[in-house]
């Protein structure tokens, strides 16, 4: 199935659409069933309220050992182009291949849905990652939840699930507030995965549209003004949000990511190079032989160059 994947990632190249996602949706929903009766389970918690709305609900993965000391936690949010996507992807296999996975590592892991086009509207998706994380603040420390650290908490966002992440702490950060010395709650690091940081160029018409419904407007210019790079550039430089010594980012491409997601990433380092002390740049990688939603797919699999990279990122700044 691995050479499937290499030819179904190549035959696409940076080609991305509801069918292209749709199609790895399947091959690697099977590929995770298969693998199903070897991978490590811990416990799972499904479908804790953490909101008003029916799709505001997470899941706590947490190892099956105790623990005496608290551990770390990773709170991934998935994408969907702001009107599709859900924790539980493809039959309970995606994205629990995450949860899974981190859990196994000792990682407490939560994933969350959020509200989709047309029941949200900006900026909504950065509210709901907002009360998640209150909620993992107020509850993670608890026996049943694994004992995690309310205080080091990875923020892990693919796609829309980014641009998310970007809004909720670069939105709350505005000038005309007082800008505070850390995010509350805290947080540790934060991963960008494929985000569209940007929405500068020309997108296909099912992108136009979703764009235009959770903006609530057709003017580019406005939309940019409330993406993450438009935020960024109405905010002070050398905010501690914006020191990767203070709090630590990474940067994530896959090799065959869309061009729109490329060009908006290197123009979200760029900016982020304006606005941080000294320049000093947020870590970056790219992962070879992936397309946009492969590389967060292939966690749990053979292939464990993704995975292995966000434990990597999570155990260095969580022993910070």
């Amino acid at each position: 199935m691995q050479s499937e994947i290499l030819e179904a990632v190549e035959r696409n190249s940076t080609n991305w659409s509801p069918a292209v996602a749709e199609a790895f949706r399947q091959i690697y929903g099977r590929k995770h069933q298969n693998l199903n009766s070897t991978k490590y389970h811990g416990l799972i918690r499904e479908n804790i309220s953490y909101g008003p709305h029916k799709r505001n609900v997470l899941d706590v993965y947490t190892p099956v050992e105790s623990s005496a000391s608290p551990r770390p936690v990773m709170m991934y949010i998935h994408g969907g182009e702001l009107v599709a996507g859900d924790k539980s992807w493809y039959k309970g296999s995606l994205y629990a291949n995450i949860g899974d996975y981190f859990a196994s590592h000792g990682i407490v892991t939560v994933i969350i849905n959020y509200r989709l086009v047309p029941d949200v509207t900006y900026p909504g998706g950065g509210d709901d990652v907002q009360m998640a994380r209150e909620w993992v603040y107020h509850n993670i420390s608890k026996t049943e939840f694994g004992n995690g650290d309310p205080k080091r908490v990875i923020l892990v966002g693919q796609s829309a699930g980014g641009l998310h992440i970007a809004t909720n702490l670069y939105e709350s950060e505005k000038p005309e507030f007082e800008a505070v010395t850390e995010p509350f709650p805290p947080i540790s690091g934060i991963v960008y995965i494929s985000t569209p940081f940007s929405f500068d160029t020309i997108l296909p018409e099912h992108n136009q549209t979703a764009l235009r419904a959770y903006y609530q407007t057709n003017d580019i210019d406005e939309i940019h003004d409330s993406s993450p790079i438009g935020l960024m550039e109405a905010l002070p430089p050398n905010l501690p949000i914006f020191d990767p010594r203070k709090l630590p980012c990474l940067i994530v491409l896959a090799q065959y990511d869309p061009q729109e997601i490329q060009d908006s990433t290197f123009s979200f380092i760029d900016e982020y190079r304006r606005k941080s002390p000294q320049g000093v740049l947020p870590e970056f990688m790219i992962v070879a032989g992936h397309n946009h939603i492969s590389h967060v797919c292939s966690i749990g699999t053979e292939d464990d160059v993704q995975g292995r990279m966000l434990r990597e990122f999570i155990n260095k700044v969580c022993s910070r």
